[in-house]
């Protein structure tokens, strides 16, 4: 029950952060989170040997690349309230203390990255139920990304 109440809440927060999200608009492309020290939220998905994703940096900036790309493509910015509330949901499911790697054909991944230190979690495979916790973040996050600005 405990648990169950937890994941409403980081979901419900997350939420919130999307609906407070400003309007995202593609307006340039930039180098930036490939040289970012700071904290890095990424989440995306995998399909065969393609990458799609879409980073979070603690300066409040959103992007997105295929992994093919030498750039990213800027999406906007998130208020620091926003920001403090995505960062905090990996904190509340011990996101660095998840060990799970198994992906398949078409994969879910995010990453906590912060400067050279980085940990994945990934998923796909159906023989190994995903951690109820990040695909709970990973659902969020996504749906702060409009449709018509994803890859």
């Amino acid at each position: 029950m405990k648990k169950a109440v937890f994941f409403i809440f980081v979901l419900s927060a997350l939420q919130n952060y999307a609906q407070d999200s400003p309007k995202l608009t593609p307006f340039a492309v930039s180098k930036h989170p490939f040289t970012h020290t700071g904290q890095q939220m990424i989440v995306g998905q995998a399909i065969g040997g393609l990458e799609k994703e879409y980073r979070l940096l603690d300066d409040g900036g959103i992007y997105r690349r295929m992994n093919t790309a030498k750039e990213f493509e800027v999406l906007g910015e998130q208020s620091k309230k926003n920001i403090e509330i995505a960062f905090k949901s990996l904190k509340d499911i011990n996101f660095e203390q998840l060990e799970f790697q198994h992906p398949s054909r078409t994969s879910y991944f995010i990453i906590f990255k912060q400067g050279k230190k980085e940990h994945k979690v990934t998923w796909g495979d159906s023989k190994f139920p995903a951690p109820e916790g990040a695909v709970q973040v990973y659902k969020a996050f996504m749906g702060m990304i409009p449709a018509a600005m994803r890859l």
